[in-house]
């Protein structure tokens, strides 16, 4: 199985030059908690969550709509993975950096979609409920969702 075949492919993004104001409607309209972050070309450059965008107000002191998405992720490392990637090597990559989201890039490094642990966790129950043998286990799954969700130091 690959990326692509569980990925989310309608993905609202963002560029660095966005508002976290802006970014934080587009969350609650899109029913999500993070936003890939892109260049011009449309190249994923970064991501931001809904608890980067509540710690930046907070320890920043600003309003929302003054504090821009690159001052927020700057310095930031990317992890992202292609669609036609197995998704036991995106999961390596989940495991290893303790990431729960991936940007997935077609052949030119543009955003595709997004893989994440919610994509991970529904394609596992979808075997486990009888539909099929699962091509991802239960177990791989749970695994994948424990790494990440680990307490690690802060770099």
């Amino acid at each position: 199985m690959n990326v692509g075949e569980i990925m989310t492919q309608a993905v609202k993004a963002c560029g660095l030059d966005s508002d976290l104001e802006s970014v934080a409607m587009d969350m609650w309209n899109h029913d999500c908690g993070s936003i890939p972050v892109v260049d011009e070309s449309g190249r994923p450059v970064g991501i931001i969550t809904d608890r980067d965008i509540a710690m930046a107000g907070a320890l920043k002191g600003e309003a929302l709509r003054n504090i821009k998405i690159g001052d927020v992720i700057e310095g930031h490392a990317l992890h992202c993975c292609r669609s036609q990637d197995s998704v036991q090597s995106a999961l390596k990559t989940m495991w290893a950096e303790h990431v729960r989201r991936l940007p997935v890039i077609n052949g030119d490094g543009r955003l595709a979609g997004i893989l994440s642990v919610d994509d991970i966790v529904a394609c596992a129950e979808r075997g486990k409920r009888g539909h099929g043998a699962p091509a991802l286990s239960y177990d791989d799954a749970m695994n994948t969702l424990k790494a990440v969700c680990r307490h690690h130091a802060a770099p």
